[in-house]
């Protein structure tokens, strides 16, 4: 079995990913609006190469999860420590709560927002997408999603799309990262499953 490119992708399916990942991302920052109790914007999605994911060192935080059915691939959150530490506070109603308590927070953060994307793509295709259970990393956030997509674990996904979840205030900012499996991007859908 070939693994496809970047190359190989018909720009419609590319704007259909792009699309795709903005609905995501668009409900995403509604349940954070929810939580937070104000307006959370989003940046138009970005696609990139498999070259374009580098440290880029305000990302510390992060919350990854892979998901199944009519899209495949994973999703990752990203926060920048001050997100993180309001997030916390959000959640907790205690900027530094004990290490579990925090951690416990973040990762059910994750799991809403890759829960919404996961929800919001499903509900757009017609079909079902599951996510798995979130992986939190506290630190070193975008070394850890190198590493996890290192060739030696699965082979490296030709493209990531990004999306920037805001507030007009700076408190909550995240990163939306939808990382489809292309080799079910343009698979005909079986009308009878």
């Amino acid at each position: 079995m070939t693994t496809k490119t970047l190359e190989s992708i018909s720009e419609a399916d590319l704007d259909r990913l792009r699309e795709l990942a903005h609905i995501g991302a668009s409900w995403a920052a509604n349940s954070l609006a929810r939580l937070a109790d104000r307006t959370i914007l989003t940046r138009v999605p970005v696609i990139y190469g498999p070259e374009r994911f580098r440290q880029r060192g305000e990302w510390d935080t992060g919350v990854f999860c892979d998901i199944d059915g009519d899209l495949s691939g994973s999703v990752a959150v990203f926060l920048s420590p001050s997100a993180r530490e309001a997030v916390v506070d959000l959640l907790c109603g205690d900027p530094d709560p004990p290490r579990e308590i925090s951690a416990s927070a973040l990762s059910e953060f994750g799991n809403i927002l890759v829960s919404q994307t996961a929800s919001a793509i499903a509900n757009t295709l017609g079909g079902r997408i599951v996510p798995s259970l979130p992986e939190l990393v506290l630190e070193g956030a975008e070394a850890a999603l190198q590493a996890r997509l290192a060739p030696r674990h699965r082979p490296p996904p030709p493209l990531f799309i990004e999306s920037e979840l805001f507030d007009r205030q700076g408190r909550y900012r995240a990163l939306h990262v939808v990382l489809p499996d292309l080799e079910k991007v343009a698979a005909p859908r079986d009308p009878s499953a």
